[in-house]
């Protein structure tokens, strides 16, 4: 069974499903939407990423399942090489990778609570046609409750705007809470750095 969900992110859902799929390409760069956040707060999902082999083309079309105790498991879907030249074609997605794919969750994952963005649609792992990958979720997502969470994911600079936006807002209106949240986001980014040894943001 397929639920799709609308305009929501699937990073404030980690904790209500089974397994959670994250589109990737083969170079190990998580660096934005949902593998970003990931990257950052669940370093173990980066470092099993670390241990496949850089820009290897025969993990297209396979799967990385992340897991550590206490912690949301992940699995990597490696559905693009990469997009080093926009300019060519907006549309970089391997059609054939996440087909691929999908046939592995469907059999991995039998009967399990599965959640995912789009996989492949978004600006950061693929680009692809909606309609089509759609098509394909339907056509080889039939054994695992799958819940897709179709949204605009945000590059790592969006994000910051976000915040700092929404930090700006509140020094118009209370410099108090203005400091709180900067102090709160300064807590949270020490703590991530704690945790994942090599960035805060």
């Amino acid at each position: 069974m397929i639920t799709v969900i609308k305009d929501e992110d699937l990073y404030n859902h980690l904790n209500e499903y089974d397994v959670i799929l994250v589109g990737t390409n083969i170079y190990m760069q998580m660096a934005h939407g949902i593998q970003l956040n990931v990257m950052l707060n669940y370093p173990y999902v980066y470092d099993k990423n670390l241990e496949t082999k850089y820009g290897d083309e025969s993990k297209l079309g396979t799967l990385l399942e992340c897991a550590k105790d206490g912690e949301p498991t992940f699995c990597l879907c490696f559905i693009v090489k990469g997009n080093f030249r926009p300019d060519l074609g907006k549309d970089y997605l391997l059609y054939d990778s996440l087909e691929s794919c999908l046939r592995l969750v469907n059999i991995k994952y039998k009967g399990k609570r599965i959640a995912s963005p789009l996989l492949g649609a978004s600006r950061f792992d693929g680009n692809g046609d909606k309609d089509e990958i759609y098509r394909l979720f339907n056509q080889h997502i039939t054994d695992v409750d799958l819940t897709i969470y179709d949204y605009e994911q945000k590059s790592r600079a969006e994000q910051m705007k976000l915040v700092y936006d929404k930090e700006q807002a509140a020094r118009k209106r209370d410099y108090e809470e203005f400091h709180d949240l900067v102090a709160k986001r300064k807590k949270e980014a020490d703590e991530r750095f704690k945790k994942n040894g090599h960035r805060r943001y």
